[in-house]
């Protein structure tokens, strides 16, 4: 088989190492709460010290739990519009989940 024109079809080298920020915000404030059990003598959880709206701070769950909980907790303190759009959207989830739920 002879090729014409194309001397080096296939080539063994190895990929140049890649250049990549070691200090980049996300690297540089990995584990930074690893170390409060030690230095905190183990009074303050991290989930203590998340900066968050008040209805997320340690919470976990579903966009439509998430969505009922901000309503219970904030829905009286917001703009009409907001509370409206809020309801709109717990509506929406409310029949999706019970359409599509596990328990379907």
């Amino acid at each position: 088989m002879v090729f014409t024109g194309c001397r080096n079809l296939v080539r063994n080298y190895l990929p140049q190492p890649k250049n990549t920020d070691r200090w980049t915000e996300k690297r540089s404030l990995f584990g930074v709460y690893d170390n409060i059990g030690i230095l905190g003598d183990f009074k303050a959880h991290p989930h203590q010290l998340i900066i968050g709206p008040s209805w997320l701070r340690g919470w976990k769950g579903n966009e439509l739990q998430r969505c009922i909980r901000k309503k219970m907790m904030v829905g009286n303190r917001m703009f009409y519009e907001d509370r409206h759009n809020l309801n709109k959207r717990i509506r929406f989830l409310y029949k999706r989940f019970n359409h599509y739920g596990k328990h379907r």
